[in-house]
């Protein structure tokens, strides 16, 4: 019991510490939640609509990209911030409208917040490139998330450093699936936690289905994966009523802990 009142002293005072280096600008809660209302019914109106978001929020040119291939009827749509390095942090959702078993709810929550994610960053110098995916998965397949990953070469995949995983977002308040997710990522978010005066909870979600975070994982990158389903939700296949506080609450401490990332995370070995 000391042992864990240390422990969480000691996070408490790093939290406080490194506060300071969490710097960003977040894009203002109408905004935010006017991006997630409405989503398009269908995957190429949805992948259009992402595009446009983060054409709004300054990626746009040469930092925005889709990828589009024979078996999907819809691209990943990507946006990279580059930094000063070629460590790379890739922050991932993905968007197809249609859900299954494996999938119970749709992901547009989490899809659609990344451009917000990437406007809040992107006026400041950062230390590592930031990729946002906006995967094309097919159903229950992670056909988008490996799909980007096939298309590194083994040099760019050496640079991923770590995997940020958007899952059902806005339901409840912030969730980590600690199980499946990095101990080190894990810590790092608590110290946002911390530093921001946001909660989050552990909530595992092993009978969820597949994870866009695998194909990573598989790839010996660090990964974790944020969401909002609760214990209740899992059993009753379907999510709790959407909660605008909460979403919010949520993106800022992505932004939070995507800046906190950028100053903080060392290169993985390989």
């Amino acid at each position: 019991m000391r042992g864990t009142l240390l422990a969480i002293f000691i996070t408490g005072i790093c939290a406080a510490c490194l506060a300071q280096k969490i710097v960003f600008s977040l894009v203002d809660r109408h905004e935010i939640l006017d991006r997630r209302a409405n989503a398009p019914s269908s995957n190429q109106d949805r992948a259009r609509r992402i595009e446009t978001f983060f054409t709004d929020s300054g990626c746009r040119d040469a930092w925005l990209s889709e990828q589009k291939w024979s078996e999907t009827e819809a691209p990943n749509i990507i946006c990279k911030l580059p930094g000063e390095t070629s460590q790379t942090i890739v922050v991932g959702a993905h968007y197809e409208s249609s859900t299954s078993a494996q999938r119970p709810v749709d992901n547009w929550s989490a899809a659609s917040l990344l451009p917000g994610i990437f406007q809040a960053l992107h006026s400041r110098k950062r230390h590592h490139t930031l990729v946002f995916v906006a995967f094309a998965d097919q159903g229950n397949q992670t056909a988008g998330a490996d799909f980007f990953l096939k298309s590194l070469s083994r040099a760019q995949t050496h640079h991923v450093e770590a995997m940020v995983n958007l899952d059902a977002l806005g339901f409840s308040p912030t969730k980590v699936w600690t199980a499946h997710s990095d101990k080190e990522l894990v810590h790092s978010l608590v110290v946002t936690m911390y530093a921001l005066k946001i909660s989050a909870s552990q909530v595992d979600l092993e009978s969820s289905g597949v994870s866009d975070s695998e194909p990573f994982a598989a790839q010996h990158v660090p990964q974790i994966t944020i969401h909002s389903m609760t214990q209740e939700d899992l059993e009753n296949g379907r999510a709790s009523q959407f909660r605008p506080a909460n979403y919010y609450d949520t993106y800022r401490l992505l932004c939070g802990y995507m800046a906190y990332l950028d100053e903080t995370l060392k290169p993985r070995p390989h």
